[in-house]
Order: structure tokens, then sequence, then C-alpha cells
């Protein structure tokens, strides 16, 4: 994992679509654990959004979440994260701006780290700042 890290950082890196889903996943789990309480709830919705948005098989999800987390806890800042995921479609910068609600809902709070986090994410892959609220309201089961 830190050499895939290092080589994202330095650019010489090429990223395949498995690589792009490790780093969404990655900062959906950082979204998960950015209230510093980790939830059964959000590992759930966590699976749930990467098992649904790219057909994967719930123990092929489980896998990449256990690589996803490693890349979260190695890397120094969202960028790293951020970087292979601009190549995507507005559609699907939106769409994982989205998921990332879905996790920060799944324990029936949203703390404001992980709103932070979110917002921070939104900004760095240009989802627009309407999408960033629709995402929250779409998701709040209040």
């Amino acid at each position: 994992m830190r050499g895939w890290l290092k080589g994202l950082q330095s650019g010489r890196h090429v990223c395949n679509e498995h690589d792009q889903h490790i780093a969404a996943a990655a900062l959906m789990y950082e979204v998960a654990r950015a209230d510093g309480q980790w939830q059964e709830s959000e590992t759930e919705a966590l699976l749930q959004r990467m098992s649904a948005r790219w057909q994967m098989q719930p123990q092929d999800a489980e896998a990449l979440l256990k690589d996803a987390r490693k890349v979260a806890e190695s890397a120094t800042d969202y960028h790293e994260l951020v970087r292979s995921l601009r190549e995507w479609q507005p559609e699907q910068r939106r769409d994982l701006v989205l998921d990332m609600w879905a996790v920060a809902h799944a324990d029936d709070e949203v703390h404001p780290h992980e709103e932070y986090v979110i917002r921070k994410v939104a900004d760095l892959l240009y989802v627009s700042h309407s999408d960033f609220i629709r995402g929250k309201l779409m998701n709040d089961k209040r």
C-alpha cells in the first residue's frame, strides 16, 4: 500500500479502476472514523454502498475495505486520495459525496468532523455546493 501511495503522490502511478475504488473507499472510511467512534452501522453502510455502486460481491467489498483502511491510515492528507478520482466524471464524483453522506448518517448522527471531511473532499473533487447540500438532505433521517 505504501508504494501505491508514493506512486500516486509522485504522479508516476497510473490509477486503474481498482485503485480508484480503494481511494474512494478510503475517503468513505475517513468519514466513518472522523467522529472517533467506529460504529457497526457505518461499516454496514460503507460495505453496502461499495457493493451497490461498483457491483461487488460482499466478500470483495470487505477485502476492498481492508485495503482502503490501510491506505487511509497511511495517507498524510486527502489530496493523495482525491488525485486519482478527479479523472472521474462529475456524476461519479457527486455520487461519492452522496455515499459519504450515507456513511455519515448511518449512525443517525452527523458529527461536525464528519461533515468537515465531506465538505473538504467535495471541494477537492469540484463537487458543487448544491450537490453537497442535496446529499446531506437526502440522507437526513430526521
